[in-house]
């Protein structure tokens, strides 16, 4: 597909730009973060003025992009310091939203006591909900090694969480 021409150019952004924010958004929490990779992402089609993609796979082309592109942008994130504990900030944001929630200090403290690799990985789940394999690709680590941390986590969240467990895993988990 030929994106040389302006108008064509033009129509896809007005069409599409909105829809990939929001797509972003999925996976980046930060929205003007969700929409400089979508606009980095029309930025690289402009400047290569040439897709390998048709008009009916253009959409699916562009979710897989931008879906790239924040994992990448995760995984850059990953090598900065403060990542996790950004994550951890998140949760307790999340918990602190649930104004009627009472037991936001337990699940916090419960979250405290998972180890780390378990904890990082529990948070990469909850938070941005992404998948094994996406998860295992940030943390450079197996598919199976995040299921044993991801069942480890939930193992420990239960125990500890277990004379509340039943007003939280249909919630949370």
């Amino acid at each position: 597909m030929q994106i040389t021409d302006e108008q064509v150019f033009e129509k896809l952004f007005r069409e599409y730009y909105s829809g990939l924010c929001n797509y972003a958004g999925r996976f980046v929490f930060d929205q003007q973060v969700a929409e400089d990779i979508v606009q980095n992402y029309f930025i690289t089609i402009w400047e290569k003025g040439q897709l390998p993609v048709t008009d009916e796979t253009f959409l699916p082309y562009s979710y897989r992009a931008i879906r790239n592109s924040c994992i990448n942008y995760y995984k850059s994130e990953i090598i900065a310091d403060d990542f996790y504990s950004t994550l951890t900030l998140e949760w307790k944001e999340q918990l602190e939203e649930e104004s009627d929630f009472i037991h936001k200090e337990e699940v916090q403290a419960a979250l405290r006591k998972l180890p780390e690799k378990c904890r990082n990985v529990f948070l990469l789940k909850c938070i941005t909900g992404l998948k094994y394999k996406e998860i295992a690709e940030l943390s450079d680590i197996s598919v199976n090694t995040v299921k044993y941390h991801l069942g480890e986590a939930f193992r420990i969240m239960r125990e500890e969480l277990k004379n509340i467990s039943f007003l939280l895993f249909p919630i949370f988990f």
